[in-house]
């Protein structure tokens, strides 16, 4: 039988802040705040129109960046395709992520602050990460393969053999878009391909797109990059209900 009783007030209220916080149209940008760990956490939301369960992609700046600026970069496209976008700040945006104040239990925070938000389709969660945020996104993937359907990234990678063991820790072979300018001041080619060495020996699907004549900058890419990054990416779904692993 449905459950008659009232909503307790604690609850009501975080339910009423949420939703006159919440974005007015597809496209537009919420700041919101969420409790985690003691601290309030910032992060940025921008849903789609309708209430039919919708993609989610959680977007990850680069050290010195923040969620709004991803956010407003993925705008356009998030209301085109109907995406749910969730940006979040790292816990110190001038260091960039840290796998201990932003581990994958932040994450799942912020996915399911996002799906109390806007029904979102749990086998369509993926990851798009920049420079910094492109690091932790193939390592959140390594630790979470059997939660994100897949994940791209942009101007980074791993660069040294003790960050290429984080490949033995996925239980799926979660697919990846790496996409990196050739002319990146801050990874080089041999760091890119050293990556996808190490990601396609271990039996990943990985799509290698070199931007030619590009820089580290996200917005050195060319006109259509995020259209293509979510072609990739919306192809992509989990066979069955993700599964999270808790890590302490």
């Amino acid at each position: 039988m449905p459950d008659s009783r009232p909503m307790p007030i604690h609850r009501l209220v975080v339910a009423v802040a949420l939703f006159l916080a919440l974005p007015a149209r597809a496209g537009d940008i919420a700041k919101l705040s969420l409790p985690f760990a003691g601290h309030d956490r910032t992060y940025y939301l921008s849903v789609p129109d309708g209430q039919a369960p919708a993609p989610l992609l959680l977007l990850l700046h680069g050290s010195g960046g923040n969620g709004l600026f991803m956010a407003q970069l993925w705008k356009d496209v998030g209301a085109r395709q109907g995406i749910v976008l969730v940006a979040p700040n790292s816990f110190n945006t001038e260091e960039g992520w840290d796998l201990r104040k932003d581990g994958p239990d932040f994450i799942h925070a912020m996915v399911a602050a996002a799906a109390a938000a806007h029904p979102v389709d749990l086998k369509r969660l993926y990851v798009f990460g920049q420079s910094g945020g492109a690091v932790y996104s193939l390592t959140l993937g390594m630790l979470e393969s059997e939660y994100f359907a897949a994940i791209a990234f942009h101007a980074g990678g791993w660069r040294s053999p003790a960050e290429y063991r984080a490949a033995a820790l996925a239980r799926r072979k979660i697919p990846i878009s790496i996409n990196v300018g050739d002319d990146d001041e801050y990874f080089s080619m041999k760091s890119i391909r050293d990556t996808d060495a190490v990601l396609d020996k271990a039996g990943f699907p990985v799509a290698l797109n070199v931007l030619e004549g590009r820089k580290h900058s996200i917005l050195d890419v060319p006109a259509g990059f995020n259209d293509g990054v979510w072609a990739f990416l919306s192809s992509h779904t989990l066979d069955g209900p993700p599964s999270f692993t808790e890590y302490h």
